[in-house]
């Protein structure tokens, strides 16, 4: 587990107003840290649904919420990402991937359809397509296939963050 960056939590105020964010979905909650930045950029009428598999790190990112006084905003769901989006109604007005990104190719319907038009889709940890984090990581082929297959959807435009490696799409 990896935490965000402190210096992106602009970009969630940025992207919870372009969206006039209401509802805000996270795969890959680790800590929480990014959830709560989420949740507070977004604002007191926005809620945020963050997955995690692991669960210690869940524990941890809800007393987290429960000392920011966030928990009642927030909403950890327990499980792998591939296992609980199916399960998830209503759209989203913020998607934020940030888990296995071995599993991202198997999201991109789900994206479709939890997504609004105008709905924002960020996607981290493309890093191993680019070589970052060490040449070691797995899972190379599936962020190729992801990004591919996500900047071929007609569903998306997408943009790659370079040097960053974040994608940026915005549902049409």
């Amino acid at each position: 587990m990896f935490p965000s960056d402190p210096l992106q939590a602009p970009l969630w105020a940025v992207l919870a107003s372009l969206t006039h964010a209401r509802r805000i979905l996270e795969v890959g909650c680790g800590h929480g840290y990014t959830a709560a930045v989420m949740a507070s950029a977004a604002g007191p009428d926005c809620r945020v649904d963050t997955i995690e598999e692991d669960p210690d790190h869940a524990n941890l990112a809800e007393q987290s919420f429960e000392r920011r006084g966030l928990s009642a905003r927030i909403r950890v769901l327990r499980g792998r990402g591939q296992n609980v989006l199916p399960r998830l109604k209503g759209w989203y007005d913020i998607v934020f991937l940030d888990g296995d990104w071995r599993e991202y190719p198997g999201y991109i319907p789900h994206l479709r359809r939890l997504a609004r038009p105008g709905s924002i889709v960020v996607t981290a940890n493309l890093n191993p397509l680019f070589g970052g984090w060490g040449r070691r990581l797995p899972g190379k082929p599936a962020i190729q296939s992801y990004l591919t297959r996500l900047v071929r959807d007609p569903h998306f435009r997408t943009y790659v963050v370079p040097g960053e490696w974040h994608s940026i799409s915005v549902r049409v």
